[in-house]
């Protein structure tokens, strides 16, 4: 736990750029390192995370030389340090909690859970500070309050700009240490990301930072000019534009570096008037872009429930449903322009008796092998949908009965020649039923209706051939 608690020392040691009143800072990035630590490595954290506020709160006497006897330098080191690290840890805990254990995870929820916990604990910690303050006796001037809000604001802001990125490295550290971290922690490992673009990346980080730093610089020449905090907005903007252009390990480096930036800017130009304005833009940023980190999520969700919702799971071919409403619209369409329109019933010979010889697996195989010949023989405006069990059916809108009849062939020809996986002397067998509207007024109905009849006219024959409703049309090979 050596890299915690360097780490924690050194972020802590970072605070002092943004000092704000009260010995509070409005930036302090202890609070993400202490999070983060108690997300990956659990109750590890623990002595690392107390023995480093410890250390702060030595530092800290040291420093002020504050006039403590022996019992009041014990307690407030453990008040200080159980104040920091018991909200954190409950942070920790709720975060995990809202990734679920055997289920798809939510992005927004774990990210809303984070941003409205990690208020709530960045208050805790806060109040629960300015207790221990005030019963050392050292509470500053102005009260409990006065302490409390610039302890929250900073430990939010510190928390909200590194926290999520320093859990990834901790993680990777943990992988490559072989420590076990919580399951729930690669629940988005397999979240769709924009390829990664290391050259992209350093092009748009260089326009958030150097547009972040033209901002603060015109503030500081010209005081008082409070409209130029405007040009500060503009950088989320750009970090809203890296979000949805890069991965997610980018976006996280960007928030971390924007964050970084200011809190140096803002010391280097002594622009302390506007430190509390400029780290609400900071969180603005911060939640704007995890939310926007979900975007990627929530369109591979729609595709996916897409894709549910109109195709057979197994095969690929369109659903019952669909099939019947886009044919339906077909028809019509092709009403209106005066085109004929023709069906084929498909029929899977012997799924049964393959299924039986071979098993569910041989059986399933053969039915994909179906669709995938009739996506590769029927043309590219052509419909073909199962509508259940080994039944298919292709529409073919602007085919007559002579088109609607090669395709057919050229359907049970790919079929009969297909190479099968499962070597078996029993093959899978297609009876195909075509039919044409006749009459402008017929619909989806009608039509297969009379497609049907027309593939038990094939089954009547003996199966694996093609039959129009007046008789066989193509006698097996």
């Amino acid at each position: 736990m050596s890299l915690v608690l360097v780490l924690w020392i050194v972020s802590f040691h970072a605070a002092s750029l943004l000092d704000y009143r009260n010995a509070a800072s409005l930036w302090y990035p202890p609070a993400a390192v202490s999070f983060a630590a108690f997300m990956v490595f659990r109750r590890r954290a623990w002595p690392a995370v107390l023995l480093a506020n410890a250390w702060a709160w030595w530092w800290t006497i040291h420093a002020l030389a504050l006039p403590l006897d022996a019992w009041r330098v014990l307690s407030g080191g453990l008040g200080y340090a159980l104040s920091h690290a018991v909200p954190y840890w409950l942070l920790a805990k709720i975060v995990l909690r809202s990734i679920p254990r055997n289920a798809m995870p939510s992005l927004p929820k774990t990210v809303a859970t984070f941003l409205i916990a990690g208020l709530g604990a960045a208050a805790l910690a806060a109040f629960a500070a300015a207790l221990v303050t005030r019963d050392l006796g050292l509470l500053p001037q102005g009260g409990l309050w006065a302490l409390t809000l610039p302890l929250m604001v900073g430990d939010y802001a510190g928390l909200v700009a590194i926290g999520p990125l320093l859990i990834l490295a901790f993680r990777n550290v943990a992988d490559r240490l072989g420590i076990r971290c919580p399951h729930r922690l690669h629940a988005f490992d397999d979240v769709p990301r924009p390829l990664r673009d290391p050259f992209g990346l350093a092009m748009k980080l260089l326009l958030v930072l150097g547009a972040t730093a033209l901002s603060l610089a015109a503030i500081a020449a010209m005081p008082g000019n409070d409209p130029l905090l405007f040009l500060v907005f503009v950088s989320i903007v750009l970090q809203l534009w890296i979000v949805h252009t890069q991965g997610a390990t980018e976006s996280l480096i960007s928030i971390a570096a924007f964050s970084a930036v200011l809190a140096v800017l803002v010391h280097a130009l002594r622009l302390g008037e506007y430190a509390l304005l400029l780290q609400f833009a900071m969180i603005t940023l911060a939640a704007a872009s995890y939310f926007g980190l979900s975007v990627p999520q929530l369109y591979a969700d729609n595709a996916r429930l897409r894709r549910l919702l109109i195709q057979d799971a197994l095969t690929g071919a369109y659903n019952r449903h669909f099939f019947v409403e886009m044919s339906e619209k077909a028809i019509e369409q092709s009403r209106l322009r005066g085109e004929p329109v023709s069906m084929l019933m498909l029929d899977l010979d012997n799924l049964k008796t393959i299924n039986d010889r071979h098993g569910h697996a041989a059986g399933d195989a053969a039915l994909c092998l179906i669709v995938r010949i009739g996506l590769t023989t029927l043309g590219g405006k052509d419909l073909l949908g199962r509508l259940g069990g080994d039944e298919f059916c292709a529409l073919l809108p602007g085919s007559d009965a002579a088109q609607a009849a090669s395709a057919a062939q050229r359907l049970l020809q790919g079929v009969r020649e297909a190479r099968y996986p499962f070597a078996t002397d029993l093959r899978p067998g297609l009876s195909i039923g075509v039919a044409t509207l006749l009459d402008l007024s017929e619909g989806y109905e009608t039509l297969w209706l009379r497609a049907d009849s027309a593939l038990y006219v094939a089954k009547r024959g003996g199966r694996d051939r093609i039959a129009q409703e007046e008789g066989l049309i193509c006698e097996p090979a």
